[in-house]
């Protein structure tokens, strides 16, 4: 022990030391002291079982440290994703006001007052769907669930999709399955805000059912009845967010899919396999 340490223990009355060194692979993580207050001499059981104690503990310090490392990860990955969904709405919001804004000033610098008029219209719509965005942007970032059901946050989404868009939105949930770790809950609301962001832009819809069912594999729609569009031209993924939804399935082994016919509405599917609809999250598997 080091020395002050030896002193203040030899002041506690303490006469005699016992350290085991906890190892995890030739590396020294910590060590076990054990205070005698006289001599001792530990028999080989006793040796065997401190020993058996500090290779428990270092192997549950690595575990610890390996959970640490694995959250981090985890952290940075959805940090990356968001700041991709920034981009993909907010930056290019920014940049078509700023194009305004120029074509703005030249139009007064011209004196062309219906270009000037036709360019604030421009610009309002712009800044009203750039303050959509964000609040929809905050509600991705405050999703969470509340239990074992996925239902309550899917019912809890589309209230706050009608309120936001006067659009009808019906939710259908069909069949048993085994509950979503919630992990894997909180992508898959991620992946149907996007759908719904997407109809809210782009679709022109009069309404939208979200369907679930329930069974050895999961499977959520979202569909529309809006203007479509020609899904074997392979839209600009950026676009039309599905960049950003098949990373999120892609996190928890899910996949995207798209079904779209000009005029006849849109269909955005999630289709989760059984073995990662079970698997435990992070946190369960850490308690476990």
């Amino acid at each position: 022990a080091p020395p002050r340490a030896a002193a203040a223990c030899a002041e506690a009355g303490f006469e005699h030391l016992v350290a085991v060194p906890v190892r995890l692979k030739q590396r020294v993580l910590g060590e076990i002291d054990l205070l005698y207050r006289g001599e001792v001499a530990l028999s080989d059981d006793e040796r065997s079982l401190l020993d058996a104690l500090a290779s428990h503990l270092a192997s549950a310090m690595e575990g610890l440290r390996a959970g640490a490392l694995e959250r981090e990860a985890a952290v940075a990955e959805e940090r990356g994703l968001l700041a991709r969904e920034l981009h993909d709405s907010i930056a290019q919001s920014l940049a078509f006001l700023k194009i305004q804004v120029q074509i703005l000033r030249d139009a007064l610098r011209r004196g062309d007052e219906l270009a000037v008029a036709r360019t604030l219209d421009e610009l309002d719509a712009g800044v009203r769907e750039s303050t959509t965005d964000v609040r929809e942007l905050l509600l991705h970032f405050r999703t969470r669930t509340s239990g074992e059901d996925i239902v309550p946050a899917l019912r809890a989404t589309l209230q706050k999709f009608e309120h936001q868009t006067g659009l009808p939105a019906q939710l259908s949930v069909d069949g048993e399955g085994l509950p979503l770790p919630p992990d894997v809950q909180v992508q898959v609301l991620h992946v149907l805000q996007e759908a719904l962001s997407n109809v809210r832009k782009h679709a022109r819809a009069r309404g939208v059912w979200v369907e679930v069912r329930r069974g050895r594999d999961w499977r959520f729609e979202v569909r529309d009845d809006g203007r479509g569009f020609d899904a074997a031209r392979a839209p600009d993924e950026t676009h039309v967010g599905l960049r950003i939804m098949r990373e999120r399935a892609a996190r928890i082994g899910a996949q995207v899919a798209v079904d779209s016919v000009p005029g006849a509405g849109t269909c955005v599917s999630l289709t989760l396999p059984a073995a990662d609809a079970a698997r435990p999250s992070s946190a369960e598997e850490a308690a476990a």
